[in-house]
Parts: structure tokens; C-alpha cells; sequence
């Protein structure tokens, strides 16, 4: 792989320019991870209560299972 070396470099002397930051892009005040903690919670639960619903779901329609714990 070859680069073109006839591209210059920007010099540290030279002013770097200016960041146009607007509300919208800022990072600094848009909510993280931390700040959504309980809806990460509740898709974490859905889905692994999902999971199980359709455990049973593919049980019964497969023709369910002979095995009763409580049955002795």
C-alpha cells in the first residue's frame, strides 16, 4: 500500500480552526449510560422474562413434556 507523500502536514504554529459547538452536539450534557440505568434495566428483564415465556410457549406446542416434579 503506498502513500502520497506530496500532501504537507499541518505545522504546530498554525492556528487549529475554531470548533462550532452548538447544544445539539455537545456531549457534555446529552444523559449516558448511567443516566438510563432503569431502562436498561427493564429491556434487560423483558427479555429474559420474553426468553422464558417463550421456553414454555415451544414446550406446549411441541407437545409439552411427561415430567411433573411435584407428581412423585
Amino acid at each position: 500500500m503506498t502513500v502520497p507523500v506530496d500532501h504537507s502536514r499541518p505545522s504546530s504554529e498554525e492556528p487549529e480552526p475554531a470548533a462550532d459547538h452548538t447544544a445539539e452536539d455537545d456531549y457534555s450534557t446529552k444523559p449516558g449510560i448511567e443516566d438510563r440505568r432503569l431502562l436498561l434495566a427493564a429491556v434487560v428483564i423483558a427479555f429474559i422474562v420474553l426468553a422464558f415465556v417463550g421456553m414454555f410457549v415451544l414446550t406446549a406446542l411441541g407437545g409439552g413434556s411427561d415430567y411433573v416434579p411435584w407428581n412423585g
